[in-house]
Formats: C-alpha cells, structure tokens, sequence
C-alpha cells in the first residue's frame, strides 16, 4: 500500500508541474509576445590566414625598406604617414608606424560586430562584408631595444567612420583573410 501512495503522490506532483506550466503559458500579458532581451547572436566565423603562393616581397618605400608579401601588381601610394598598398578589387591595405595599442585603434569599432578578436587582430563586420585593424610589433636585427609598432588595416577601417557606415569598405571573408595573411609578413629592412 506504501508503495501505491508513493506512485499516487508523484503522479499528483506531475500533474501540479503540467498545470503550473500550463498557467504560466496561459496567463502571458496582453501586450503581446515578450520581446528577445538580446539580438541573437551572430554565427561564428572560422578565419584561416594562409598566404597565397603567388604573393611576392614588395618594398614599401623604396629600396632597403619594410617589405610585406602582396599579390602581383600591388601599388604602393604614401600619403600623411599610412601606405596603401592595393591590387585589384579584393586587396586594399594601409599600413602606419604607430604608437597605440590595438584596444586604442578599434575603440571605435566597439559598436561594430565583431567577428573575431585576437591579441593582434580585430575583424568585424563592415558594409556589405567586413573589415580588419592588426597591430604588429617589429623589432630590427640590430637594436632588440627598438620595438616599432605598426598598424595594418583594410582601407577604411581606421578612417574615424562609424563600423557600419557606407564610408568603411567591406570586403569577403576570402579577401580578409589574404590581407591579414600579407599583413603578417610586414617586415622591417634586414641588415646585409
């Protein structure tokens, strides 16, 4: 008999569970459905940063100068301290001596979703595909104590326009991947 009121008592318990989840449904506000407290999140990107074979060393002013691998035919532009170096439609870098940290570059870029954060590298989202910032520290063969830093970008990204905004070019998750990968082969002059 003990045994039938315990299977009686977790029967009625079931029974009290459903109902109570059942008012809980039936009892929502008139106001409509509640609203999401968060957009749901963005699916994850994977990001491979693979150098393509066919990029070659290009000085970025001149001879005895920091190189960087890039595709064939890449132009090199200097204007107000940043290089550009850009090759067809789906590699557009520019590179600066800088003294800030990444945190301090894409503070702006805090608004923008974000797609992938690494010590040296932020991706996120930009007009019509995304957009990178990478700092890269540098240090020349013959002085260890003389740490530069650099900064490497996709055209627009550290131009002071809103993340989102039109001004801020978006390029494929394929053409960030190249340029970051070129941007990891930045390199100061070597010592002959």
């Amino acid at each position: 008999m003990a045994d039938t009121s315990i299977l009686q008592r977790a029967a009625a318990l079931a029974f009290v569970v459903a109902a109570a989840s059942t008012g809980s449904v039936a009892c929502r506000s008139s106001e409509g459905d509640p609203k999401p407290s968060a957009a749901p999140a963005a699916e994850p990107l994977h990001f491979t940063f693979s150098l393509p074979s066919q990029y070659s060393p290009l000085e970025l002013s001149g001879e005895g100068s920091e190189t960087l691998r890039a595709p064939p035919g890449a132009r090199v532009t200097r204007a107000d301290g940043v290089v550009r170096v850009e090759a067809g439609a789906d590699f557009a870098i520019e590179i600066a001596a800088r003294p800030k940290p990444l945190s301090e570059l894409t503070a702006a870029i805090a608004v923008a979703r974000r797609r992938l954060e690494e010590k040296d590298l932020v991706v996120f989202d930009a007009a019509a595909g995304h957009a990178f910032v990478s700092v890269r520290e540098l240090v020349p063969e013959w002085d260890e104590n003389d740490r530069r830093q650099f900064s490497c970008n996709s055209v627009g990204a550290l131009s002071g326009a809103p993340p989102g905004g039109a001004d801020v070019r978006g390029f494929s998750k394929a053409a960030v991947q190249d340029m970051v990968a070129a941007c990891r082969t930045l390199e100061l002059p070597r010592l002959e």
